[in-house]
This record gives structure tokens, C-alpha cells and sequence, in this order.
């Protein structure tokens, strides 16, 4: 596996918010990976410098999202982790945040991400003097993990899959999307040789302009993001405009081609999941119960395929956690810090030793 080469852009002290008024104050890197396809990546590094170092994860956003995907303002789960003693790498994907502010365009196949983010995953293992790093995905973030981690199973602890994509399509909706895009795959070569990009920023600018409606009527969306009064208004908004990205054309014609055939496979023919079922790894796969843009159904196969001797599946549910989850809301949403957020550090920290 060849390794993504590393560079220092910043480093400083931050005091920022864990949850709420609960603050901290963290060391914090901005490193650049100049991975081995010419494409530059950003990461950004936060850890406590006066705690000992429990292991390291790297996140990984979904489709058209961020950095901003795992931290705000007034919301970290950054944060959260870091202040436990772990050392936290937030990934921006090729062609979003500042890996596109690097020059990197949006990615023309999903095998872009898998290839990037295993170059950047085994660089990180020496940055941080370390054999392995867990893999954390929220979404399709899920699915780069998933398939990361069978490219560079050697230097992957385990994965966490937050409502992440394993199976698509179970929504009708976007099953009826996949057979639509399907219909019209005579463009397909065309699109994909442009290269083109998709920009979904206007999109969560539109919501937050109406937000108090939004909110109110995402219960009757069938692909709504998240369950009605389960984020605060403020951090919806912060979240909405500042987490939405660009991304490439090429990635929603993949995970539409996921849907209408119900596969897993990149756009050269690997069966990623078939390599990852293989896997012996730590697997935690995490659902909500109210999630219609990833529902259960199409999270749980990560679990219920894997051969791993040490998998976890979870759903969380109003029937122990209080609430109802959606897709946003199970990483940022109000209840999160208190549900969420402990059950995975609690996974990890059982598995990083003392």
C-alpha cells in the first residue's frame, strides 16, 4: 500500500466548545496529504497534549458534507474524543473543504476516495506513532471505511459505521432514483469523463432560510435528514450552512447504480463488500431508528455479513436512548452528547488498552 506523504500547514492551541458551555483546550493540526494519485487531501488533528494518547481514529464525512460533519461551533464530537485522550484526525475527502481549497477537484470515482484515504490512513499510522487507527463514517463516509480498511486492513484497529452505507436503496425513493439515473446511462461515460461536480451548499442554504418549516414538515419528507425538534435550531443552522460541499456527479451515479442493483462495488468492478465481510476487524455499526436517508436496513448488512469475531450492532431507539434518530442528529443532534457520543468512546477506549 503505498502512504501519502504528510506536511505541517499549522499548528496551535485552541480553546473551543466540547458541548454546550463545557469547553477544552486542544493542541491542533492542519496537515496537507499529498497522496500518491496527485491528489492533495486536508486533515485536521486535534489531541490533548497533557493527557496520555489512548490510540488515534480517523473521521471520515459523507456525500457532499466536510469537516463540519464532526465539529461546531458549539458541538464536537471532535472535541469529545480528543478529551478523552484520543488522537483525532477529521478527513475532507477529495475535492471538499480544504481539500479543494488544495486544488483537488471533486473526485471522479468512489475508488478515488478508497485509494486517497488509505494512502492518507497508512501516512497517519507514522504521524502518530502508531500500528493502526480506527476508521470512523458517517454515511457514504461509512462506505469509504468499510472499503479503506480492506484495502489497508493491516493498519486499521477497527471501524465504526454511523449510519453508514453498506446496503442502499431500501428507501423507495431512492431505489426509484437509482432506476431513473439508470435509464439515462447512455450519458454515463460522458459524465464521468467530465468529471463534473455537484455543489449541495445552495441546498442546505435553502433549508436554513426555511428552517422553522423545515423542521416542522421533515417528518412527512421521505428523505428527510433529520427527526423534528431533535437539533437545536442554531446548531441545524451552523451545521446546514457550513457542512454542505461539493462533491463529484460521479459519486451520486455510483451510489445510484448501488441502489438500483443493490451492489457494492467500485466503478472498476471490486467487490468491496465482499472484502470487507472477509475482515477480522473490531466492528461497530451504529443505526437510527427514524433514519430515511440510511434506514437500518441498509446499515445492519455491514454487521450481519461480517465475519469479524468482535462486531457490535446497535440501534438507537426512543426505547433506551429517549429520543427518535435520524441521520444528522445521531452525530450533532441535542441528544448526541449524551447517547451517542459515549457509546462509541466507551467501544473504543475497551479496545485501545490502558
Amino acid at each position: 500500500m503505498q502512504t501519502a506523504k504528510l506536511e505541517l500547514v499549522q499548528r496551535t492551541r485552541v480553546e473551543q466548545a466540547i458541548e454546550g458551555s463545557h469547553f477544552g483546550t486542544f493542541s491542533k493540526e492542519i496537515l496537507k496529504a499529498q497522496t500518491p494519485s496527485g491528489r492533495a487531501l486536508a486533515v485536521v488533528r486535534k489531541f490533548r497534549d497533557d493527557l496520555p494518547r489512548r490510540g488515534a481514529v480517523l473521521l471520515v464525512h459523507g456525500f457532499a458534507q466536510n469537516r463540519y460533519s464532526w465539529h461546531l461551533s458549539t458541538r464536537s464530537f471532535v472535541n469529545y474524543l480528543a478529551d478523552r485522550g484520543l488522537d483525532v484526525y477529521n478527513l475532507e475527502l477529495t475535492g471538499h473543504g480544504r481539500s479543494r481549497e488544495y486544488g483537488t477537484a471533486p473526485a471522479r470515482s468512489f475508488d478515488d476516495y478508497v485509494e486517497d484515504t488509505a494512502s492518507v490512513l497508512v501516512a497517519l499510522t507514522t504521524w502518530a506513532a502508531l500500528d493502526r487507527i480506527f476508521l470512523i463514517g458517517h454515511s457514504l463516509g461509512g462506505a469509504v471505511c468499510y472499503a479503506t480498511a480492506a484495502a489497508a486492513p493491516e493498519h486499521t484497529a477497527g471501524i465504526v459505521g454511523i449510519a453508514g452505507m453498506y446496503a442502499f436503496g431500501t428507501n423507495p425513493v431512492t431505489r426509484s432514483l437509482g432506476h431513473f439515473l439508470h435509464a439515462l446511462r447512455r450519458l454515463d461515460p460522458l459524465v464521468r469523463a467530465l468529471g463534473a461536480g455537484i455543489r449541495s451548499r445552495f441546498v442546505g442554504r435553502a433549508i436554513v432560510d426555511r428552517l422553522e418549516a423545515a423542521d416542522r414538515l421533515s417528518e412527512l419528507f421521505p428523505m428527510a435528514g433529520w427527526v423534528p425538534g431533535s437539533t437545536e435550531p442554531h446548531v441545524l443552522q451552523e451545521r446546514l450552512i457550513r457542512g454542505f460541499d461539493w462533491t463529484g456527479l460521479n459519486i451520486l451515479l455510483t451510489m445510484m447504480r448501488w441502489a438500483r442493483d443493490g451492489s457494492f462495488e467500485g466503478e472498476g468492478g471490486r467487490d468491496y463488500a465482499a472484502e470487507f465481510a472477509r475482515l477480522d476487524l473490531p466492528l461497530l455499526v451504529i443505526a437510527g431508528d427514524r433514519d430515511r436517508l440510511l434506514p437500518p436496513a441498509d446499515a445492519r448488512p455491514a454487521y450481519d455479513l461480517s465475519q469479524s469475531s468482535d462486531k457490535t450492532y446497535k440501534l438507537f431507539s426512543p426505547v433506551h436512548e429517549e429520543v427518535h434518530w435520524g441521520h444528522l442528529d445521531i452525530v450533532l443532534g441535542e441528544k448526541a452528547p449524551i447517547w451517542v457520543w459515549p457509546y462509541i468512546s466507551r467501544w473504543l477506549l475497551e479496545r485501545t488498552g490502558p
